[in-house]
C-alpha cells in the first residue's frame, strides 16, 4: 500500500471529489471528526479510486460542495470512497494538505461495492444510507427511486417497507446492502396500493405518515375489505378531524382514534352504496 500526501497528489494537477448519490455528509458527523482531528490529526488514511474508474463503474462525479463534474474531467480526479466526513472536517478545519494522508484501493471491486463495503464497515450506516446507496448503484430500479424519494421526506425504512410491501421485514438494509453489492435481492411490493395509501395521506403531515400509525392502521383494517375502500375512507377525513389526530399523544390513542375516523368514512360510504 503507498499512502500518499493530499499535497502530492495535487501537485500532480488532481482534485479530489466524490460521488454522486454516495452517503449525504453529515454535519453531525463531520463535527465528531473535527474534535478527534483538532486533537490527533487524521489518524486513518483517506481511501480513494481514480475518477475514471469511477465513472467507468457507471458512477457521476461532484466536488466536496455538490457541483457536477463532467465524465471527461474524470483524469483530473481522484474519490473519496471512504472518509469524507474526515475530509471534510480537514477542509473546514484548515488542515495541511501535507498532513491529509490517502491511499488508492487495492481491492479488485467496483465504485459501487467499495462503497457498499467500507463505507458499511467504518461507521454503521442509518437506513436511509442504505437506500441512497442502493439507488447509486441501480439508479434505474423503481422500487429504489420511490423508496429514495420517501427517504428524503423524511420516513425511516420500517415505515417505507410497510407503505412498499405492507410488511416491516420485507424492504431492510440487509438486502438493499446486498443490492448494492450486485447480488440478486427479490422484495415484493405494490406501487400503485403504495400510491393509494400515500394519496390517502396527502393531507397529513409528512411528520405523522412517518411514523407508521397511519399506514399500521390500514393495514389492519385492509385485511378484511382491501385496501381500496379503506384508503378512500381515509381520504375523506375532515380536516378538522386530521388536525386533532395529529395533535394527539400516545401510540395506541392515535390509531384507535384514526381507526375510528376511517370506520366512521368506511360506514358513510356503505349507507351511500345502499341508498335507492
Amino acid at each position: 500500500m503507498i499512502i500518499s500526501k493530499l499535497k502530492d497528489i495535487k501537485n500532480e494537477g488532481v482534485n479530489v471529489c466524490f460521488i454522486q448519490g454516495n452517503r449525504q455528509v453529515s454535519n453531525k458527523n463531520v463535527k465528531s471528526k473535527t474534535t478527534s482531528i483538532k486533537e490527533y490529526g487524521i489518524l486513518v488514511p483517506l481511501m480513494y479510486v481514480k475518477g475514471t474508474k469511477a465513472v467507468e463503474d457507471g458512477c457521476s462525479l461532484m466536488t466536496s460542495k455538490g457541483d457536477a463534474i463532467p465524465s471527461e474531467e474524470a483524469d483530473k480526479y481522484i474519490v473519496i470512497v471512504d472518509g469524507q466526513h474526515r475530509y471534510t472536517a480537514a477542509i473546514e478545519n484548515g488542515v495541511s494538505d501535507e498532513e491529509i494522508y490517502l491511499f488508492e484501493s487495492y481491492a479488485k471491486a467496483s465504485t459501487k461495492e467499495l462503497l457498499a463495503e467500507a463505507n458499511v464497515e467504518v461507521e454503521r450506516w442509518k437506513g436511509e444510507d442504505y437506500i441512497a446507496g442502493a439507488t447509486l448503484a441501480k439508479p434505474e430500479d423503481e422500487l429504489l427511486q420511490f423508496a429514495n424519494s420517501l427517504s428524503l421526506r423524511g420516513f425511516p425504512i420500517s415505515t417505507i417497507s410497510l407503505i412498499l410491501c405492507w410488511d416491516k421485514h420485507k424492504f431492510t438494509s440487509k438486502k438493499l446492502s446486498k443490492l448494492m453489492k450486485g447480488e440478486t435481492v427479490n422484495i415484493e411490493y405494490k406501487l400503485e396500493r403504495a400510491n393509494a395509501f400515500l394519496d390517502a395521506m396527502s393531507n397529513f403531515t409528512d411528520k405523522f405518515v412517518a411514523k407508521n400509525y397511519a399506514i399500521n392502521v390500514v393495514i389492519d383494517l385492509s385485511s378484511e375489505m382491501g385496501y381500496k375502500p379503506v384508503c378512500e375512507a381515509l381520504s375523506k377525513i375532515s380536516r378538522a378531524t386530521i388536525q386533532r389526530i395529529e395533535g394527539m399523544t400516545g401510540e395506541e390513542n392515535v390509531k384507535n382514534f384514526l381507526k375510528d375516523a376511517i370506520n366512521k368514512e368506511l360506514g358513510k360510504q356503505k349507507f351511500n352504496h345502499l341508498k335507492p
